[in-house]
């Protein structure tokens, strides 16, 4: 009986110094994992001082990270049969997959500061363009000449003339015609995944010399572009899209558009961000 007590005792004592050693090394690992978030924090606070001591000037970029997919869309002409119910005006199906259009009838007294207050119509008017609903003006994109509206999927947008449409107008504020790029069939490969934060996109274009000295950054957005081809299918992902403008040098005034991979931080090359995967043809955004 004495020695079951014993017995007892012994795995009552074992289980208890379990219980401590694995709090402790708990506690051990956790404080590891606070100093190493410090010291990034601390690093990417010194590195934003830098920027800003090197005449980059930006607004307070957030810190949060964010969540995106991997999405994938059909590359086929389905949409090209579609062209006879479009009506007033000439409109053809070009090599690579985009719609380009000349209204017969312009559209006029476009406010240039506010066009979608008449192309809104225009966009969702199934007979002038097609699938229209699943686009909405963007502001960021369009300029006095050209006024883009981007294709929304899943939960975020698409920044990529396969995804968008884009009028022509003049500056007297008519607008003659449009091109138009159309995601069939979207869909998610996978479960969401971690973005990086804004604040990490900008120190990582700023670490690998893509943001000169005395520049602007006139606005960030994180959406979908292209990243590489399938033979019938094309996959995108989440990337941190930034616009900067230098104030001095050879592209003094000239508006840049820089990428980087929302997933790995990776520098992406905005005239030519997509790969090509078993023997398909890359195509620029």
């Amino acid at each position: 009986m004495d020695f079951r007590r014993i017995e007892w005792l012994f795995l009552v004592a074992f289980i208890v110094i379990d219980i401590f050693l694995f709090v402790a090394f708990q506690r051990d690992t956790t404080g590891q994992t606070d100093t190493t978030s410090s010291k990034s924090a601390d690093s990417d606070t010194t590195i934003v001082k830098e920027m800003r001591a090197d005449e980059i000037s930006f607004s307070s970029p957030s810190k949060k990270s964010g969540e995106g997919y991997y999405i994938s869309t059909t590359n086929n002409n389905g949409i090209k049969s579609e062209l006879t119910e479009l009506s007033d005006q000439t409109v053809r199906y070009e090599t690579d997959g985009l719609i380009t259009s000349t209204f017969k009838t312009p559209v006029t007294n476009v406010d240039v500061k506010h066009p979608d207050k008449t192309l809104d119509t225009v966009v969702n008017n199934g007979a002038l363009i097609l699938y229209g609903t699943h686009y909405l003006y963007n502001a960021q994109l369009s300029s006095q000449n050209t006024i883009v509206y981007t294709q929304h999927v899943t939960d975020g947008q698409i920044y990529s003339r396969f995804g968008e449409i884009r009028f022509s107008m003049t500056n007297d504020g008519t607008v003659t015609g449009y091109t138009q790029g159309y995601l069939a069939n979207v869909a998610t490969l996978r479960e969401k995944t971690d973005t990086i934060s804004e604040r990490k996109a900008l120190i990582w274009l700023y670490q690998y010399n893509q943001i000169a000295n005395n520049t602007k950054v006139i606005w960030t957005q994180l959406a979908y572009t292209r990243y590489f081809d399938l033979k019938n299918s094309s996959v995108y992902i989440p990337t941190w899209v930034i616009a900067v403008k230098a104030n001095s040098g050879n592209n003094a005034g000239v508006l840049q558009i820089k990428r980087v991979n929302a997933f790995t931080g990776a520098i992406l090359d905005t005239n030519s961000s997509v790969k090509s995967v078993s023997g398909a043809t890359s195509m620029s955004e």
